[in-house]
């Protein structure tokens, strides 16, 4: 009797052990599976980084490439990226949805860096969120704006007020100039020379032509250094664009922007007004054709392919 009863618990234990070892291998072989899918994911996520990176920094072409068995292949009319891998007869990918984003999409957008000097912009909208070291900036367009100008004035250390501007685009060669006590809309000032200041009352109103804007401001010298800072009891109040091609420093004052420079200086908080300004955020007139530029890509949504 105790043979059988030994007998039978060695069966018992036998299969419980046998049981045991079957369930670690099982256990094993999925979190192996498991394993191999997260470094697969990775793998596509990073060629994903690496063809994003080829596009913006190259050229759509360049996000066609295949290495091993990751290829990449970027549709241009659609502005859309797929990256897939394929292992045996499994298949792993991504699909991205793109989109262009120009420098008049961001409430601030400059070529380099944005110092935030103890303040920062509130309340702009989360598409106009603002965008720094965009690394290069639209080129203006001198011979558009001359040619489509009201008045064409040379200034130097002098000072603009209200009758000094018309309807239209005004261009002023010269440096050292202050805006003192203007109040105009369907305007353009257009600066060439640097050290341009408004100093005291400024309200501006950019022009648009049928329905396309023009910035309010636009300062074409790479050594300009504006400083929007309003007085005590003065206001600075800007709709449509502002465009430098050297730095700006948002101090005080009422912006729908956007704001574009090679470097921007945010001094304290500013609440940007680009709700009520949104038709300001389109490609600008006097900045050549929008297709001729190779706009930087981002995500805008993604699918996984498994």
């Amino acid at each position: 009797m105790y043979i059988v009863a030994i007998m039978i618990t060695a069966v018992i234990f036998s299969a419980t052990g046998l049981g045991v070892l079957n369930l670690a291998t099982v256990v094993n072989l999925d979190t192996q599976a498991a394993v191999e899918t997260v470094q697969d994911q990775v793998e596509v996520e990073s060629f994903a980084n690496v063809a994003l990176w080829r596009v913006n920094a190259g050229g759509d072409n360049l996000g066609n490439f295949t290495v091993g068995n990751v290829t990449a292949a970027y549709d241009s009319a659609l502005q859309r990226l797929t990256v897939i891998k394929t292992t045996d007869d499994e298949t792993n990918g991504l699909i991205l949805d793109l989109s262009e984003d120009s420098h008049f999409k961001r409430a601030v957008a400059t070529k380099y860096g944005i110092d935030f000097n103890g303040g920062k912009t509130i309340s702009e909208e989360p598409i106009h969120q603002l965008r720094h070291d965009m690394e290069f900036l639209p080129q203006v367009d001198m011979a558009y704006l001359v040619a489509n100008a009201a008045q064409e004035v040379w200034l130097w250390n002098d000072h603009i007020h209200d009758e000094d501007v018309v309807e239209g685009i005004n261009i002023f060669h010269g440096s050292y100039l202050d805006i003192h006590n203007v109040d105009k809309e369907n305007v353009t000032l257009v600066f060439t020379g640097y050290d341009i200041q408004p100093k005291d009352d400024v309200k501006l109103k950019a022009s648009l032509i049928n329905g396309v804007p023009l910035p309010a401001i636009i300062m074409t010298n790479p050594y300009n250094d504006t400083h929007f800072d309003q007085g005590y009891g003065d206001e600075i109040h800007i709709e449509g664009a502002i465009y430098s091609a050297g730095h700006v420093r948002l101090h005080e004052g009422e912006f729908t922007g956007p704001v574009i420079a090679k470097t921007a200086r945010i001094c304290r908080d500013i609440d940007m007004l680009d709700d009520d300004g949104s038709k300001y955020y389109a490609w600008n007139l006097g900045f050549g054709n929008y297709e001729d530029y190779d706009w930087p890509k981002q995500i805008q949504e993604w699918a996984r392919i498994d």
